[in-house]
């Protein structure tokens, strides 16, 4: 019985041997302690088929309103830096009013002041005014005032004006002596058949280009004529006894406004004054750029539409007499105009 128990014993120890090396480990707690600086974990994503992606539906490209030829790309200059001009000089003619200048040029005529403009002896369809200003040495050396004067009487014909009132625009030189405004010069260097209101004038800088110490005027004017506005450039020079034109350009043109054109378009010219070379004496520079426009089904400008936009540069060099453009600088207009 004994030797039995004992064999059963021996039996239980081994099946029990056997079980416990079979057994599960105990589990982990769930949670273990957090640290103060978990550890990253880096996380690998099982790999994806890719699957078909239809392409979005993108909305038709719309064709230009009007095809452009193919231009070569326009690169401007830049201009070099413009010389540091002088402390200007305090102006010696703030205090003159325009009624003041009227009353020196015609001293027989009567002025009535309507806000910017005067009636003349009473007459409301005879009108003056001051169209601009500028002060500088003209005639000789001493400061002398210019102004562009606007004269239009409509219903008066040219033999009954004096003809130092003439109808149109003029130029006028004043100087002021002992507290005095004299006239100095007066010139008629634009046509004086066209009313000011359809031929503006304005003085739009005085500059020295040869730097002799005499100033010279440089004069834009803008004409309409059948719904085309034509803007231009003038520059003038004392010479002796009157004034010289030494140059002018058109720097603009606007036919946006005039109906039956072929092409609406509306070009403008920045203007620059400046030394290119280093001779001397002052290149006068014009960029410009030009846009054309589509028209719309009534055969008019549609100005939302551009068809083109273009760049060009003009350069305009003295050459001892006038101003002479210079090849060598210009950059023309692709595609012509």
């Amino acid at each position: 019985m004994r030797g039995t128990l004992r064999v059963a014993r021996w039996l239980f120890v081994v099946v029990a041997c056997a079980c416990g090396a079979c057994a599960v480990p105990p589990t982990a707690p769930a949670t273990p302690p957090l640290s103060r600086t978990p550890t990253p974990v880096r996380v690998v994503m099982p790999t994806m088929l890719a699957l078909p992606v239809a392409a979005p539906t993108l909305a038709p490209t719309l064709p230009p309103a009007s095809p452009s030829p193919t231009l070569r790309r326009v690169v401007i200059t830049p201009l070099p830096p413009v010389i540091a001009q002088p402390t200007p000089r305090p102006l010696r003619f703030d205090d003159v009013e325009a009624w003041a200048i009227l009353v020196a040029l015609f001293p027989d005529l009567q002025f009535t002041p309507d806000g910017d403009l005067f009636r003349v002896n009473g007459d409301p369809n005879r009108l003056m005014w001051i169209n601009s200003r500028a002060e500088g040495n003209f005639t000789g050396n001493e400061p002398e005032l210019a102004v562009i004067v606007a004269h239009d009487a409509p219903r008066l014909a040219p033999e009954q004006l004096k003809p130092s009132a003439p109808t149109g625009s003029f130029l006028a030189i004043l100087q002021r002596r002992d507290g005095k405004l004299l006239v100095a010069q007066r010139a008629f260097p634009f046509p004086t058949a066209i009313s000011p209101q359809a031929f503006d004038v304005e003085i739009d800088r005085v500059t020295d280009f040869d730097h002799d110490g005499q100033t010279e005027l440089l004069i834009t004017t803008e004409s309409w004529s059948q719904g085309v506005t034509t803007d231009a450039a003038f520059l003038y020079q004392w010479e002796v006894s009157q004034f010289a034109e030494l140059w002018s350009s058109v720097i603009g043109e606007d036919n946006t406004a005039a109906l039956n054109q072929t092409q609406y378009y509306v070009a403008a010219s920045e203007l620059f004054v400046v030394d290119l070379d280093g001779d001397g004496y002052d290149d006068l520079v014009l960029d410009g750029t030009r846009v054309d426009f589509a028209r719309d089904t009534q055969g008019l400008p549609d100005l939302d539409r551009e068809t083109m936009r273009r760049r060009d540069r003009r350069v305009f060099r003295w050459n001892g007499v006038t101003f002479g453009i210079d090849p060598a600088r210009v950059t023309p207009m692709p595609g012509g105009k």
